[in-house]
């Protein structure tokens, strides 16, 4: 009796044949989930195109969709889904089910991507879902601050901005006379109001710091480091911006308000940038990285 001979199916068919699959499971996924949450995607891109203070929001899906695909071979890898994938769905569905009870966009936000970690767990696993964790962190760009806590955020970020300003302000040899958030020079009145807090810039300078040091520091402590500069540089330009303000505006009122004002707010974000490239660039040099941790 002759046995039949068996063809072997060459590894690039069946990598192809994987990836063909995956790729059919991610586009019916990512269908289910804009018809899911299309109210709260469509709400959420408004957000961010006509919002002043969500300039960080265009890139944060841009540059996770761009790791993601730098990482797509996680999803062939041989480990199936996980379990763990339908009990994390059913917390998202009731999740977006309160948002919508509530009317929350917020709760909405999350029960989004509460999904999105679930469809990763079943598409590719555990091991897909702890690499796209970055990527995934990174959505949280795109949440606007409820207005609950923007208040409480903004009014410490204001009083400390008019603090600082003033004490400038002095240091260069201007009168001047702070009542709460009210700067009185000679000859004009400069007010910080909530978007001088310098809250934007934090989290636009938050979210540079953490991308940058995403792809060019492989320490994790140093990463951490990095993403924490942002804090005292903005506060900093932001104290700076304001200080400029006053100088400017003695001279012309220009300078305080409309596009001219807009652009010193745009000049501190790269100063306040420049500032943390260069503190990195000095941390790389006083503090070299090993073979080890070049190899992570």
């Amino acid at each position: 009796m002759i046995a039949g001979n068996q063809v072997a199916v060459p590894p690039t068919h069946q990598t192809a044949n994987a990836a063909e699959g995956v790729l059919v499971k991610l586009s019916v996924l990512a269908a289910l989930l804009v018809a899911c949450y299309f109210p709260m995607l469509l709400m959420t891109g408004r957000t961010i195109i006509l919002g002043d203070d969500m300039a960080h929001g265009l890139f944060a899906p841009m540059v996770a969709l761009y790791i993601a695909w730098e990482r797509r071979d996680l999803f062939l890898n041989p480990a199936r889904s996980s379990f763990w994938s339908l009990p994390l769905l059913g917390v998202a569905g009731a999740l977006g089910f309160v948002a919508t009870l509530a009317m929350s966009s917020t709760f909405s936000r999350f029960a989004f991507l509460i999904s999105l970690a679930g469809c990763l767990l079943l598409v590719g696993g555990y091991v897909a879902l702890r690499g796209l964790l970055f990527p995934l962190g990174l959505l949280l760009f795109t949440f606007p601050i409820p207005d609950v806590f923007y208040g409480q955020i903004t009014q410490p970020l204001q009083l400390l901005a008019s603090r600082f300003s003033e004490f400038l302000l002095e240091l260069f040899g201007y009168s001047v006379l702070r009542d709460g958030n009210v700067l009185q020079l000679t000859h004009m009145s400069l007010s910080v109001v909530e978007a001088c807090s310098g809250l934007r810039s934090l989290v636009t300078l938050s979210f540079f710091c953490l991308v940058y040091s995403y792809f060019f520091e492989p320490r994790h402590w140093m990463r951490a480091v990095v993403t924490l500069l942002a804090i005292p540089a903005a506060i900093l330009v932001n104290g700076l911006r304001i200080t400029a303000t006053g100088v400017l505006g003695q001279h012309d009122a220009v300078w305080t308000k409309g596009t001219y004002h807009e652009c010193i707010g745009w000049a501190g974000f790269f100063v306040g940038a420049a500032l943390v490239l260069l503190a990195h660039r000095m941390a790389l040099r006083f503090l070299p990285q090993t073979a080890p941790e070049l190899a992570k």
